[in-house]
C-alpha cells in the first residue's frame, strides 16, 4: 500500500532529518514508529503526505509516486491520507459536530462550511463517526468544553470524514494522562480493525507500542535501525534505540 525508498530530508538550516529510510506498509497494518525526540519521526509522517517535501527518495502510495505530484494531484492523494496531531487542532468555539464535519471540506468547499450548510448525508456520516469514537450525546458540546482525550477523539472522527485509506497519527497521546492515552489508543485500534483503516502512528511509550502495534520501526538520528515485531524489542534493543542511560516508562 505504501512504499518508502531511500527517503532523505535536509532542512534549509542544514539539519539532516531523514537519512535513506526504506520501508513498506501493508494494507490493514497498525505500524508504529518509535525513537527519541529529534529522531525524524514527525518529519517522516509529514513527508508521507507531502506536508514536507522530501529532499530525495521515493514515496509510493498505491503505486502512485507521491514525491513528484503537484496541484490537484497531490490534493487528491492527501484526501486518502488522514492525519491527527498531538495538539488536536480543533476549532475551540465550534461544536463537536461542526469540527467533525470540517473533515469533509475537501468535498464540500469552504463557503458551505462558513454558512453551516452541510448535506444530510455528511451529517449522518459525522454522527456515525462520533458514535464510533464514543462521543455520542456530545455532538453539540463546544470542543473547548471537552477533556483532552475527548478532543483527540473528535480529531479522529474528523479525520475519518475524509474516508482515508491511511491514518497518520503524530504523537496522538503525548499530551494526555496515562488512562486517557489508553482510551485514545483503543479507539485508534477500533478504527484499524473495524473500519479497515491502515494506521501509521508515532509513539514514545513502548508499553503502548507492544499492546497496539502490529509492527514497529525505530528511527535514530534519521536512520531506520529496527523493523519487526514489537515483542522482540528487548532491553538490548531498547538501549540501542533510546541510549544506555534511558529508562523505560510504562503506561498501565
Amino acid at each position: 500500500m505504501l512504499e518508502v525508498t531511500d527517503l532523505q530530508k535536509v532542512y534549509p538550516n542544514g539539519t539532516h532529518a531523514l537519512k535513506g529510510v526504506t520501508f513498506s506498509v501493508e494494507k490493514g497494518e497498525f505500524l508504529v514508529i518509535i525513537g527519541l525526540s529529534g529522531s525524524g519521526k514527525s518529519t517522516m509522517l509529514r513527508c508521507l503526505n507531502r506536508l514536507h517535501d522530501p529532499t530525495s527518495g521515493s514515496v509510493k502510495f498505491n503505486d502512485i509516486e507521491v514525491t513528484t505530484l503537484r496541484g490537484q494531484k497531490i490534493r487528491n492523494v492527501r484526501s486518502d491520507i488522514g492525519m491527527i496531531f498531538q495538539h488536536f487542532n480543533l476549532i475551540p468555539r465550534k461544536s463537536v459536530l461542526t469540527n467533525v464535519l470540517s473533515g469533509s471540506l475537501g468535498r464540500q468547499g469552504i463557503w458551505k462550511s462558513v454558512l453551516g450548510i452541510w448535506p444530510e448525508e455528511e451529517k449522518q456520516k459525522a454522527y456515525e463517526y462520533i458514535n464510533i469514537v464514543g462521543l455520542e450525546g456530545r455532538e453539540h458540546h463546544r470542543a473547548d468544553n471537552l477533556s483532552g482525550g475527548q478532543q483527540q477523539r473528535v480529531a479522529i472522527a474528523r479525520a475519518l470524514m475524509q474516508n482515508p485509506k491511511i491514518l497518520l497519527a503524530d504523537e496522538p497521546v503525548a499530551s494526555l494522562d496515562p488512562a486517557t492515552s489508553h482510551s485514545v489508543m483503543e479507539y485508534l485500534k477500533k478504527v484499524n480493525e473495524k473500519l479497515g483503516v491502515t494506521i501509521i502512528c508515532n509513539l514514545h511509550f513502548l508499553s503502548l507500542v507492544r499492546e497496539y502495534a502490529s509492527r514497529v520501526i525505530a528511527l535514530k538520528g534519521g536512520k531506520l535501525i529496527y523493523e519487526g515485531d514489537p515483542s522482540e524489542i528487548d532491553q538490548e534493543w531498547f538501549e540501542r534505540i533510546y541510549g544506555e542511560e534511558a529508562k523505560e516508562v510504562t503506561i498501565n
